[in-house]
């Protein structure tokens, strides 16, 4: 008996040593899932177009922005902290495509990151600080980005419309449609961003 004890007790160990040594993997998978409304009233649709993504590894504590348009397309962030201190040469391009539910990819495996999300046919570009994750194989998250406002946040994200004063071309499908489109895609953009736009996680 006090064999069989001993063995049991040294399998416990052993399998809890298991557990406190175990390889932690840090790196993700980023999926976006894109929606635009370009004029007040119009249904929120999914984004298509020309979009981009990318991504610069940065330290804890570090505030990066676009400053410009004209930065975002030319993948270039500024420093909060040191205005003068510019980079313009990105860790990571991400892939996009129209016709998936999750059109924009990033593979992440930074500790820290600042991502940019540029739609070039719409002219708005999106950024947030993120720290990837450890043992998380795949993030889903939403995003939706308003032509008509001037900036705006949701899920992290800060989204800078840099031609406020510019009317953009309507993605309504049927000008018809747009007083039954109105509480829809209103409503539906209120609750993506504030509540269900949460970044859901798949392990």
């Amino acid at each position: 008996m006090r064999i069989v004890r001993r063995i049991l007790i040294l399998a416990l160990v052993a399998t809890s040593l298991v557990g406190c040594f175990k390889d932690e993997k840090r790196g993700t998978l980023m999926r976006i899932a894109l929606y635009s409304q370009n004029r007040e009233g119009d249904p929120v649709v999914k984004t298509s177009g020309e979009v981009e993504a990318y991504a610069f590894w940065t330290k804890k504590g570090e505030e990066w922005e676009v400053t410009s348009w004209e930065d975002a397309l030319a993948h270039r962030i500024t420093n909060k902290q040191r205005p003068a201190e510019t980079r313009n040469e990105a860790d990571v391009i991400g892939s996009y495509d129209s016709e998936a539910e999750y059109q924009v990819s990033l593979e992440l495996w930074g500790e820290n990151a600042f991502l940019v999300l540029v739609d070039r046919t719409n002219k708005l570009y999106a950024t947030r600080s993120y720290e990837t994750p450890i043992n998380l194989p795949e993030v889903l998250t939403h995003l939706h980005i308003y032509a008509h406002k001037k900036s705006a946040s949701a899920c992290g994200w800060a989204i800078t419309n840099p031609f406020p004063d510019e009317i953009r071309e309507s993605l309504s499908p049927d000008d018809e449609d747009d007083e039954s489109g109105d509480d829809e895609g209103n409503e539906s953009g209120e609750d993506e961003d504030n509540e269900s736009g949460d970044e859901n996680v798949v392990e």
